[in-house]
């Protein structure tokens, strides 16, 4: 968990349904009132303007009418059920200067009034016939449902836009300064907006995105979706979805389904590249259709609330950013637009975690060889069952296929945990990864998978003994530093933002910077830092270890320190080697 200044990701899409129960019906009324009381055909759809945080919003009310038959409970004043309508736009610098009903209402949105009573019922207009209404939250009491669905509003101004909007239609503000805990979200989103020519590390075929597909998706149970549209650019549209299993896998502690976007505007080459549309966005987005739990306005329990939604959504969108080389505190690696800043960073906490996808794919790795190497032969015919079918697999199509019992083809299942998932009467392989690292040792001759289990049970065996620390961590929070990954001069660009007094304070950031890189990889190789001094002149290091070069105190634990590092750098590029090879034998066996 880093508490440090992060870049401010910019709030997206955003739906939620606001109950208003104190009350009652009386905001409701309310609105009727002012729809009684305007001149609809002679002065159109009533329009309004409110002021809020130094902010001009146009409003508009509009109403439908809805198959809902009125309440029968004497408190009822009304013989209609009107749906009502307010639109608001903000008057900033994407403003068309439409009617907020027709505006595009880039930031801005729509306020759906319904009202809601116990056991609501609807008339069919075409038979007459009244039947209950499903798919309401039916709270034992007359409430208002209040549905605000806008884009590029932070999250937390909805309840002041939303008592403001409808005190612009004469609705007294005290109505909507409390919610029931039963208020609830039902999409967010936040993005970072990305240089065009800098966004290929979060897309790319090896890139988080791909490799949280490949690695976390079951082959066939499930919602499953992965979507890489480069048709028109490289990029264009290219997203995933984890639901609230896999989430764990990829953060600990995550609970939320959510998909992760990188994509352009509609026709980005119609702008110039010196405009916000020409370059993507990454997102990250709440999808409620592949969560279990219901993530509500605010709560005092234990239940999900808004704010756990947003933590989950920042961390996410930093740590994707960050394992594909961004630096998640700012630089010119963003572009600006309307709403997102890259200068524009605030002191907040986000768990940022080392990528966890190599992480998954030795345990994936490491199961097939386990199992695959102590496979009977009706296990293998199982396994190639699955491999070679493209449907739905039960256990008695997979005992009909391989010519085993039901029975012994169930005890297969249970031998192959970690490489084959058992749900709902169905067998699948458990992920992508295994079911190509599946496919080469189906295919490979026994001599040649030997070979192979033998390099990467050491490969395994080597992964398991890397050093584990927060170090880097920690010197990133005390120095307020951003880390940016795989440019073309250095592996890693380490950029602490607090300023030094001079060059000897310099090298002490540096020192401390030397000590928590080399506790964190096993090595400094590759690694570049850069300084501030007070003076404003810049102080960069290309090889950390000759931070320890002029300081005669330090001289000896220097070299014993870069003695250390060199040996670790050498098993680092023995390590490279070895994969090398192993590739290179692969390729050649395919």
């Amino acid at each position: 968990m880093a508490v440090q200044q992060f870049l401010r990701f910019q709030c997206h899409e955003f739906d939620a349904h606001f109950h208003m129960v104190r009350d009652g019906l009386k905001p409701y009324y309310g609105l009727d009132r002012t729809r009684k009381d305007h001149d609809w055909k002679n002065a159109g759809k009533p329009t309004a303007t409110f002021e809020i945080d130094g902010e001009t919003w146009h409003a508009c009310l509009d109403f439908d009418d809805q198959p809902i038959v009125p309440w029968e409970d004497p408190s009822y004043r009304l013989n209609s059920a009107y749906l009502y309508r307010i639109y608001f736009v903000c008057d900033d610098g994407t403003y068309d200067d439409e009617r907020a009903d027709r505006s595009k209402r880039v930031k801005g949105g729509t306020v759906t009034i319904r009202p809601r009573w116990p056991n609501m019922k609807k008339r069919d207009d075409e038979t007459g016939q009244v039947s209950k209404v499903q798919g309401y939250m039916d709270l034992g009491v007359p409430y208002l449902d209040a549905q605000v669905q806008a884009s590029n509003v932070d999250f937390e101004r909805y309840p002041d836009l939303l008592a403001e909007a409808a005190a612009a239609f004469d609705v007294p503000r005290r109505y909507f300064d409390e919610f029931a805990e039963s208020s609830n979200i039902k999409d967010a989103a936040v993005y970072a907006r990305v240089v065009s020519d800098e966004s290929g590390p979060i897309y790319a075929p090896d890139g988080p995105l791909a490799r949280i597909h490949s690695l976390l998706e079951g082959d066939r149970s499930g919602y499953r979706k992965h979507v890489e549209d480069n048709r028109d650019r490289p990029g264009d549209m290219v997203t995933t979805v984890v639901d609230g299993d896999r989430a764990r896998k990829l953060i600990r502690g995550h609970r939320l389904g959510k998909e992760i976007k990188h994509y352009y505007m509609k026709d980005p080459d119609t702008y110039d590249e010196d405009e916000f549309g020409s370059h993507p966005k990454l997102e990250v987005a709440f999808q409620t259709s592949v969560t279990d739990e219901t993530v509500y306005w605010d709560r005092e329990d234990d239940e999900l609330d808004r704010q756990d939604l947003r933590r989950e959504l920042e961390e996410t969108l930093a740590n994707v950013l960050e394992w594909a080389g961004f630096d998640v505190t700012g630089g010119d690696r963003y572009f600006e637009d309307e709403y997102f800043d890259p200068d524009d960073r605030e002191q907040r906490t986000l768990k940022l975690v080392d990528c966890p996808l190599p992480e998954i794919e030795s345990e994936q790795e490491a199961a097939v060889m386990r199992l695959w190497g102590d496979m009977n032969p009706s296990g293998r015919a199982v396994t190639e069952t699955l491999l070679s079918d493209g449907g739905e697999v039960s256990p008695a199509d997979a005992a009909e296929k391989t010519g085993y019992c039901y029975d012994t083809v169930l005890r297969v299942v249970d031998r192959l945990e970690g490489v084959v998932r058992h749900t709902y009467g169905q067998l699948e392989i458990e992920s992508d990864y295994v079911a190509e690292a599946l496919i080469k040792r189906v295919r490979s001759s026994a001599e040649q998978f030997t070979r192979e289990i033998g390099s990467a049970t050491m490969q395994v065996a080597e992964d398991a003994q890397g050093i584990a620390s927060d170090a880097l961590d920690a010197w990133r929070t005390r120095y307020d530093a951003g880390i940016e990954q795989n440019r073309e001069d250095c592996r890693l660009l380490l950029k602490p933002r607090l300023s030094a007094t001079d060059r000897d304070h310099a090298r002490e950031i540096a020192r401390e910077a030397y000590r928590a890189v080399c506790e964190r990889f096993s090595s400094h190789h590759g690694v570049h830092i850069k300084i501030e001094l007070a003076d404003g002149s810049i102080v960069r290091w290309r090889d950390l270890s000759q931070v320890f070069l002029s300081a005669p105190d330090h001289d000896e634990i220097g070299k014993s320190r870069r003695r250390r590092c060199s040996r670790r750098q050498q098993l680092d590029e023995e390590r490279s080697e070895l994969e090398q090879f192993r590739a290179d034998r692969r390729r050649a066996t395919r």
